[in-house]
Parts: structure tokens; C-alpha cells; sequence
């Protein structure tokens, strides 16, 4: 294992450390986690980022960057590109990083012991020993074992949640001709292998040779069931501390284009009944997630047809693309109340929530937001920066006071002169207003803002933003 990619780190010898080890689009999430920590030891608490991300600059100092593979593309180009690495394969590669090695040693033999704050649990993390170094998150095997699209399934209809007419493979082969049993009478068909995020290993299909083309793992185990039309695609974000404790946080809409998650909306434009009944379901997996051992973030996905009808979808087995949002949110619409991070810490330590809950209604309340995510589906270098001129934290402070009506920000922007792979994100866009209303223009300007920072034509397959989203 080559030294990291960047090594920004500098200890100050009075501060109690933590690590953040995951994609940059959640590091921000870790600053709630400073003062529940600093209140339980004593002292200034901080943390130190290991992510993989390749950018121009960095939001903060104390950041590791690991990715073999941009290093390899920099060594034979002299260019810097940011690659996108799978998860287990980052965390694989973090464990074995002699830096980070010695910097968790060096923190243990400080501290005693050291924290680990995922946006993913990970079971190639294999720093975690549960002593010297403690996650902060579920189970790495649970979570694995729960993103899994066919368990899933199963649980949902042993829960007797409704989905989508279907089943589980174990092959491309059974898939396949599943598949073709719905076509001809006339379904699209919605096929995804069993691992799968936001929509990158699956396809909504209306032919069988749409399915060859597009999948080729002969023994990988695929879900196929039939493709609902429907108007909503929600998510429900929550907290797991026990079989009986399910917090839940918030619900958005998602936008989703095809199968490809593009970001969300909040509050969700569901009526409250629906809200409701999304809230019991999720509150039902998790108590029975709790019953197996999970403890920490998890999210539920569902869509919402034409006629009210609400289909389970998936688990998020991890913290959703917009905990930030939500813990933002969190902090002014119920302040005061511990932080989503501090109950997600006090779930997996503790085995349960300290003191009595408050839930967020589905109103909008104030504070309404969107985000949108630009991913490239070519090999583009960036040409301008394109630097944050507030901050997300200021911008939800801003609105939340009414010294703003309306604002956004660009986060995680890769920077000028780095070059981003196919797969990865140009950069982020988050809206905050008090009017629903005013999100979706914000998005909008802010996608056209980040689109040009690169020659227009490598953005072609980049759809724009659908009228409603």
C-alpha cells in the first residue's frame, strides 16, 4: 500500500480525536458529533477525515485522502483525477494505509481508544476492533447482510409490507426469464442485482435483450418484479437504538430519474395521512432491524402510484444522501434536542436514546430545502473553481432567523484542472428557503453554475432538472 494520496494531519497534543471515514459529501455531518464529545470527556474534541475524494482543495485541514487508483491515473499522467472507488474496497485500502496505521496508533496511545464515524459501515474496515477502535455505526456484517435487495424482499413480505409484484433469483438466467413472463403480458419490469445504490446496478426494462445488454453477472442474485407507474418516491430516515426504539427524522421526496437517485426535497408534498403510514411502516423495519442487532442510521425507501398506494421499495442499511439536511433541520425546527449524530452515538454505545424524543412533523415549518447531485457520465476536467460562498451550516442558520428568504450553495466541487471519471460527482447543489416554492429555481441556477465549470459538451447525457421534482 503506496502512502496516501494527501496528509494534511497536525495534532494538537489537548484535543480528544475521532475519525471520519467515508466520502467528503458527509464529513460535515461530524461536526455535531464535537460537543456531545466534548461534554463526555472533558476537553476540545476534533476530527480527522479519510476520504477518497481527489479535489483541488480541501473544506477543512486534518484530512487523509486514500485512493490507489488516483494515485496510479496521477503517476502516469501527472494530472489529478478523481476516481470513484467502491466502498469495501476504500475501507480495505484504509486499513491497510501505513499512515493511517500509525496515526491510530498514535491516537490510542494518547486517548486510550479511538472512534470511527462511517457514513457506510463497511466490512473491509477492518481497523474496527471494537476496543482500541470503536465504531461509530451499525454492524458492519448486519449492514451488508441488510443492503442486500433480496433480503430485503423477503423481510418486507414477511413483514407484510406491500411491494411490487415479484421475486428473487439467484441468476441472471431465472431473472431473465421472470422477466420475460411479465413483458409478455405487457409490464415493464424493474430487475436490480442484490447489491445496489442509488439505482447504479439496476434498470427499468420492457424487453429482455434491454436486460442482456445491460447485465452480464451470470451467477450474481437479481431482484425482478413489475414496474409500478407512480408520483412519489419518498424516503424516511431514522435511527435504530433497540427492537422498541425507532426514532424517525425525517421524510423527503426523492428525484428520481429512471433509476438514478438525483437528490430530494423536504418537506415531502405527501398529504399527512400518507406521511402517516409511511412513518408506521418504517417504524416496523426498523423495530424488526433492531430485533437482529442493527443499531444506528438506517432509511427506507418507498414510491406512492396514482391512487394513494404506498410500495416498500428498499432498506438503506447506512445514513441517507441528506442526514446533513435533515440534522440542519433538526437543530432549528427542535433545538435544543440532541442532534441526530448524538442519537445515532448514543444508539450503538448505549443501546438506547437517554432521554425523551421529539420527531419532526412533515410541515413545512420554516425551513424547506432540495438537493441535486451532478454525476458525469464521461471523463471531463474540470476548468473553473467554483468555491462555496457560505457555508451549508450559515445558509440553514440564515433562512432559520429570516435573515434569508432563499438561498444555495455548491459543495464537494472537484476544483480546476482535476480531472473527474466517469461514475463520479462534479459536485452538489443544496437549496434552503422558507417557501417550498423556491427550491426547485435555486437548484437549478446552482446545476447551471456547476455545469459550467466544464466544456458544455462533456455534460450531454446530464439531463435538466424535471419540472416538479
Amino acid at each position: 500500500m503506496d502512502e496516501p494520496y494527501w496528509d494534511s494531519v497536525r495534532l494538537d497534543p489537548d484535543t480528544f480525536y475521532f475519525l471520519y471515514i467515508g466520502e467528503i459529501k458527509a464529513q460535515g455531518l461530524n461536526d455535531f458529533l464535537v460537543e456531545p464529545l466534548q461534554r463526555l470527556y472533558g476537553r476540545p474534541v476534533d476530527f480527522i477525515s479519510i476520504v477518497p475524494d481527489v479535489l483541488a482543495r480541501y473544506p477543512r485541514d486534518n484530512t487523509i485522502v486514500v485512493n490507489p487508483r488516483a494515485a496510479e491515473a496521477r503517476r502516469m499522467s501527472g494530472m489529478d483525477h478523481n476516481i470513484r472507488i467502491p466502498g469495501v474496497y476504500f475501507a480495505s485500502e484504509v486499513s491497510c494505509c501505513p499512515s493511517v496505521i500509525d496515526l491510530v496508533d498514535q491516537l490510542v496511545d494518547r486517548q486510550g481508544h479511538v472512534y470511527v464515524s462511517v457514513f457506510e459501515s463497511s466490512p473491509g474496515l477492518d481497523l474496527i476492533d471494537g476496543e482500541r477502535v470503536r465504531l461509530i455505526g451499525p454492524d458492519p456484517d448486519l449492514a451488508r447482510t441488510f443492503n442486500n435487495k433480496l433480503v430485503q424482499y423477503e423481510m418486507a413480505c414477511t413483514l407484510r409490507l406491500p411491494v411490487p409484484p415479484g421475486g428473487c433469483c439467484s441468476s441472471l438466467e431465472g431473472a431473465t426469464r421472470n422477466a420475460q413472463e411479465l413483458i409478455v403480458r405487457g409490464y415493464s419490469v424493474f430487475l436490480s442485482q442484490e447489491y445496489s445504490a442509488a439505482g447504479s446496478h439496476s434498470i427499468i426494462a420492457t424487453s429482455v435483450q434491454e436486460i442482456e445488454d445491460r447485465f452480464s453477472d451470470p451467477d450474481c442474485g437479481y431482484l425482478i418484479t413489475r414496474y409500478l407507474e407512480h408520483e412519489h418516491d419518498p424516503t424516511v430516515l431514522g435511527i435504530v437504538a433497540g427492537e422498541r426504539d425507532v426514532y424517525i427524522a425525517s421524510v423527503a421526496d426523492q428525484n428520481i430519474q429512471g433509476t438514478r437517485f438525483r437528490g430530494s426535497t423536504f418537506p415531502t408534498s405527501l398529504p399527512a395521512g400518507v406521511v402517516r403510514d409511511l412513518k408506521e411502516m418504517t417504524r416496523t423495519v426498523g423495530s424488526y432491524l433492531g430485533e437482529q442487532g442493527y443499531r444506528g442510521a438506517f432509511g427506507c425507501d418507498y414510491i406512492v402510484d396514482p391512487e394513494g398506494d404506498i410500495y416498500f421499495i428498499e432498506v438503506n442499511a447506512r445514513k441517507q444522501g441528506t442526514t446533513m439536511e435533515t440534522a440542519l433541520t433538526m437543530k432549528h425546527r427542535i433545538p435544543g434536542h440532541q442532534s441526530f449524530l448524538e442519537l445515532e452515538f448514543e444508539a450503538v454505545t448505549e443501546g438506547r436514546f437517554s432521554r425523551p424524543l421529539a420527531e419532526m412533523d412533515s410541515s413545512e415549518g420554516g425551513i424547506c430545502w432540495g438537493t441535486y447531485n451532478v454525476k458525469v457520465e464521461k471523463d471531463i476536467v474540470v476548468t473553473s473553481d467554483l468555491p462555496p460562498m457560505v457555508t451549508e451550516q450559515e445558509l440553514f442558520r440564515r433562512v432559520a432567523e429570516g435573515s434569508s428568504g432563499a438561498g444555495s450553495v455548491i459543495l464537494d466541487h472537484v476544483g480546476k484542472s482535476v480531472r473527474q471519471a466517469p461514475g463520479g460527482f462534479l459536485g452538489r447543489i443544496i437549496a434552503v428557503s422558507s417557501v417550498l416554492d423556491d427550491i426547485e429555481p435555486a437548484l437549478e441556477e446552482g446545476r447551471r453554475l456547476l455545469v459550467g465549470t466544464a466544456r458544455e459538451n462533456d455534460f450531454m447525457d446530464i439531463p435538466l432538472l424535471a419540472t416538479e421534482i
